[in-house]
């Protein structure tokens, strides 16, 4: 117990300069379309190689930035990057990607939200259709009404709404009835152990056309071996993301993976 809350104050100590001395990176992980092969977009990773800790995990910086507040000025700047970088693609290649944010509550409930979403787009010069906020269902906790509210002005922008980790809350049908979204991510426990169980199956596939029936995109996450996928195209579902297709990368590589793409397209 002493060593980790030695940890959490080395992090918190860190975190108060790692923005000014640049220290946080966005990785991109693709997302593909199952049913044509084609790259839908990215998906905009935080990370964080520290001056004084060296590589920190999200799993331990992100929790800590939420609670000391860094994490709104930390995703404000991780916002106006991936924008930049939709843009960047969009100019080199002609397409227009999506790139998915994830947003937390903290940020959400911030009263500049809307309008920095909307600068940060303006500054790139994106439009709405290449901007999608990934959100989980911890933002409704503690104000939902109020966050609804905030997301109906976000969908106003023409701003797509994803719904992050679907099935590990306490609420998702609720919240699939309810919420002005626009796809839902299935979590990555659902695919683990979907070859090897009879149950893991029948759920994911129940989701994937629950979702679907609800006129809601379908986004799995976690694929690693062919096996997971073919079971993915077997039930329909639409797009999926994971190590199978590519680990997160650093913005550079994101142009030679898309242009390794276009090769073996071309040639095929």
């Amino acid at each position: 117990m002493i060593a980790v809350l030695q940890r959490k104050v080395q992090i918190e100590k860190a975190l108060r300069t790692a923005l000014e001395n640049q220290e946080f990176q966005l990785y991109y992980q693709p997302l593909i379309q199952l049913k044509t092969g084609r790259i839908r977009g990215f998906e905009a990773l935080i990370r964080w190689n520290s001056r004084e800790l060296g590589f920190v995990s999200p799993l331990d910086f992100i929790g800590i930035a939420e609670e000391t507040g860094q994490i709104v000025p930390i995703g404000r700047g991780g916002l106006e990057t991936a924008c930049h970088k939709a843009a960047e693609l969009r100019k080199l290649y002609g397409t227009n990607f999506i790139i998915s944010v994830n947003v937390s509550a903290l940020q959400l409930r911030n009263k500049d939200f809307v309008d920095y979403v909307q600068k940060a787009m303006e500054g790139s010069g994106i439009g709405p259709g290449e901007l999608e906020i990934e959100i989980t269902e911890s933002v409704f906790i503690d104000s939902y009404e109020e966050v609804v509210v905030i997301l109906g002005r976000v969908l106003a922008l023409g701003i797509q709404i994803s719904l992050d980790d679907f099935g590990t809350g306490y609420s998702s049908l609720s919240y699939l009835r309810k919420l002005p979204i626009d796809t839902v991510k299935i979590d990555k426990s659902f695919i683990t152990d979907v070859i090897y169980s009879v149950r893991s199956k029948s759920l994911l596939e129940s989701i994937i056309l629950l979702a679907q029936k609800m006129q809601l995109a379908v986004v799995a996450e976690g694929i690693e071996d062919q096996k997971q996928l073919e079971q993915l195209i077997k039930y329909n579902c639409d797009y999926v993301q994971g190590y199978f297709f590519s680990k997160p990368m650093p913005s550079r590589e994101v142009n030679q993976y898309y242009e390794s793409y276009l090769q073996k397209n071309s040639c095929s």
